[in-house]
């Protein structure tokens, strides 16, 4: 059984705020990529700080490390 995002999120990050949503422009972005995010992100609103893009699948994170190390390059 596939599990909904939902769910994903609350596994990943219990008792936090986030939301299912993600912007277009960011979607667009990490399309452009090669990367699909739906299914693989929550927005995250951490206690006093930014929202950001928080991966919810393993997938998720590898796509994250991905994004992140070619930054860094």
């Amino acid at each position: 059984m596939n599990k909904t995002v939902v769910e994903l999120a609350e596994e990943m990050y219990p008792g936090r705020n986030y939301d299912t949503a993600l912007p277009q422009q960011w979607v667009n972005r990490m399309a452009d990529r090669g990367f699909d995010v739906r299914r693989n992100f929550v927005t995250l609103y951490p206690k006093d700080s930014v929202a950001y893009m928080a991966p919810i699948t393993t997938e998720g994170i590898r796509m994250a490390a991905i994004v992140a190390s070619s930054i860094q390059e």
